[in-house]
């Protein structure tokens, strides 16, 4: 492997000095270790021992005092030990001096201004956004470097975390300045957390603030805690970014997510798994799921992963006889007890509802109940963890309201797995009769919930304050109870279509589409009414999905009924629900990829019969310019291609020059009409569709199968 040589140490007049050469120092050529060639290099720096180049390296190549801000220190190349805390030693000359003594300030700022550099962008030099936008420069020589402030920044193409090896990059380096450390976790326990609620806040500012302490201490760092700083900024930074500045989002917050990654490599997680280990795992795999995440570290944030984690530390049988006889004869931290009930349930509600969605693990779950034993999550306020022993009742809301009445839905999709799974498995029909009592179910345990996550408008006014008070809570209401009438939704599904004709089967019919009309109505909600849904509904994949299924429903009835007295009615409603999709890819780069991969499959679903005339149909351009592409004469006998992102959708062979094809503009962001064009000519057509009740079903499964929300 190459080595590539250090910015200040050669002249740029220097001739490349000869391979026969040693390269390396004295004792690092006895030890057989990769030495970096300072001087001293950071080998004979963490050892303190003398470095020496003999008669080479200083005379050939001269060697000036470095004015970098960390001397790395060598790590332990087994990825099997590698060490449980990381040393750094700064390095001490004179130049480090004459800054104060203050270098990790310099390095935090440098740091800072990367993280936030799309706020103030003649801040960020030109190497760092020709890197973000994806372009390729050539090297430059350091004597063609500028030499304006910004030159102090190394390019980012050096300084890209996930090019390093996992196992051996220098974390401190990368830290950001504790204020943007504090800024990005408070932003996520404002605006993430209730989601999921995976940390206690207090107890994580602790740690953030002992990690910062100890690197201005030149002391050791707690990987673990570390690696849960990281992941939180990973996931804050990328919803924060998305409504600031969309195209930083993701390579930003893979950056932090890969240095999470690394930073559980280093301290040997998988051998010794710790609680904020999983914590940081877990916040990843939960928020930032829909992203692609650096193929090294990518295995630790899977949900298989995160349960054989925490059977590895007993988090499965916390309240087994034996553990509580050890834990009550020797002193315990309850809140550390109650936060691995937490966890745990956390993971069993996941593992849960995955099973009654489409996909590879549908109809079946991993975490069975017969073998753990774990208490429910008290009810309980963090603060208060020590001090109750019950808890309060679930009518009063607490920060772990929300994980409980999701945990009670999970519980009813597992039973719901456990009495159709035989049916599903062996390709039979599940009667309707064990529908209806499922159906029964799902809807006790519905009105069960607390009075402060309903919509009627005793509670709403009755809560209001509260509402103000904890915006969170008026949040997680609109996700419980569109979690909920998603599931009558699936549960019906197979009986939906079948109900339109079949007086047998008319409950699901009608309950289908009662749900439908609440899911697109919570959605409303949550854009219009305050407190407004922060960040944006729109850019959380689980909403919008339920909602494009929603309307998928109401577009598939008024195709069954194309011909009732209040068919205009109903597409209106559907063209309702397709202008609110429309907002939401403008508004999120999340949802539109989403609904482009579900218009695609509700495209290749979808035939019928009208003609058209060949004015109606124009020739794709090869250009992205919207001008000249309408200016294009038309070309009747080639499928036009629909645009609904970055990337062109191209109907699929079926649709041929018999068929009716609409014209779309470029983009779908910048323009909400091409999706309403689609479902209006889906409308227009809904008396001649061909589709028969296995398609329709077919198709409501491909759509679920889109993405796998978890709320």
């Amino acid at each position: 492997m190459k080595r590539r040589p250090d910015a200040g140490v050669t002249t740029p007049g220097s001739k490349r000095q000869s391979r026969q050469d040693p390269v390396s120092c004295e004792s690092c050529r006895k030890k057989k270790l990769k030495c970096d060639r300072g001087l001293p290099c950071s080998s004979c720096s963490a050892r303190k021992l003398e470095c020496s180049y003999g008669g080479y390296g200083p005379a050939t190549t001269p060697v000036h005092a470095t004015s970098q801000t960390y001397q790395r220190a060598m790590l332990d190349d087994r990825v099997s030990e590698p060490p449980r805390t990381l040393q750094w030693t700064p390095r001490q000359d004179t130049e480090t001096h004459s800054r104060n003594g203050n270098e990790p300030l310099l390095t935090a700022d440098w740091l800072e201004t990367i993280v936030m550099g799309h706020r103030v962008p003649s801040a960020v030099p030109a190497t760092l956004r020709a890197e973000l936008s994806q372009r390729r420069e050539p090297e430059r020589s350091p004597s063609q470097q500028n030499t304006t402030p910004c030159d102090r920044f190394p390019p980012m193409r050096e300084r890209l975390a996930s090019r390093a090896n996992p196992a051996t990059i220098y974390l401190p380096l990368y830290l950001p300045s504790i204020a943007e450390s504090l800024s990005l976790f408070r932003y996520y326990c404002k605006y993430l957390d209730f989601q999921y609620h995976l940390i206690i806040p207090s107890r994580v500012e602790r740690q953030i603030e002992t990690i910062y302490a100890n690197v201005a201490r030149n002391e050791s760092i707690n990987l673990a805690h570390t690696a849960l700083l990281f992941s939180i900024t990973a996931a804050a930074l990328y919803y924060q970014l998305l409504i600031e500045s969309s195209d930083y989002a993701e390579p930003f917050s893979q950056e932090s997510t890969f240095l999470a990654g690394a930073a559980l490599i280093q301290s040997n997680y998988i051998t010794y798994p710790t609680l904020e280990g999983l914590q940081a795992t877990m916040i990843i795999g939960h928020h930032l799921s829909n992203m692609n995440l650096p193929s090294s570290v990518s295995p630790l944030f899977v949900h298989r992963s995160f349960v054989s984690q925490a059977t590895s530390m007993g988090l499965h049988i916390v309240d087994s006889p034996r553990v509580v006889t050890e834990r009550l004869a020797n002193e315990f931290d309850k809140t550390n007890v109650e936060l691995k009930r937490r966890l745990w349930w956390d993971l069993v509600a996941y593992d849960w509802f995955i099973g009654f969605l489409s996909g590879p693990q549908e109809w079946t779950y991993s975490i069975q109940p017969q073998h753990m034993i774990v208490q429910v999550p008290l009810n309980v306020e963090d603060e208060e963890i020590d001090h109750s022993e019950n808890g309060v009742p679930l009518s009063i809301p607490t920060a772990m309201s929300y994980s409980l009445c999701r945990l009670r839905l999970a519980v009813v999709c597992r039973q719901i797995v456990d009495e159709t799974s035989y049916y599903h498995l062996h390709g039979q029909e599940v009667p309707y009769e064990k529908i209806l009592e499922l159906d029964e179910n799902l809807q006790k345990v519905r009105a069960e919930i607390p009075n402060f996550f309903r919509f009627d408008q005793a509670s709403q006014r009755e809560y209001s304050p509260i509402y103000r008070e904890r915006p969170t809570l008026a949040w997680q209401r609109a996700l419980i109870q569109q979690g909920y009438y998603s599931r009558f939704c699936r549960l019906h599904r197979h009986y939906f279509v079948r109900g339109a004709k079949d007086p047998k089967y008319s409950y699901s019919h009608v309950v289908s589409l009662q749900s439908a009309r609440k899911v697109l109505e919570v959605k409303r909600i949550m854009d219009e009414e305050e407190p407004v849904f922060t960040p944006h509904s729109s850019v959380v994949w689980a909403v919008m999905h339920h909602v494009f299924m929603a309307a998928a429903i109401l577009l598939i009835d008024v195709c069954f009924n194309w011909d009732d007295i209040l068919a205009e009615k109903r597409k209106e409603e559907v063209l309702d629900a397709c202008r609110m999709l429309s907002r939401a890819q403008q508004s999120s780069p999340i949802a539109c990829e989403g609904i482009k991969a579900m218009m695609e499959i509700l495209r290749r679903h979808w035939k019928h019969e009208k003609k058209v005339n060949s004015h109606d149909l124009q020739e794709p351009s090869t250009s992205s310019n919207l001008t000249s592409a309408t200016a294009n004469p038309p070309q009747p006998d080639i499928p036009t291609p629909v645009s609904l992102g970055s990337k062109n959708i191209t109907f699929p062979p079926e649709i041929s020059n018999g068929q009716s094809t609409v014209n779309h503009p470029t983009d779908a962001l910048l323009n909400p009409l091409p999706l309403e064009d689609i479902w209006t000519e889906m409308l227009e057509s809904s008396a001649n569709v061909e589709l028969n009740t296995p398609d329709w079903t077919d198709l409501l499964t491909e759509l679920t199968n889109v993405a796998l929300p978890s709320e």
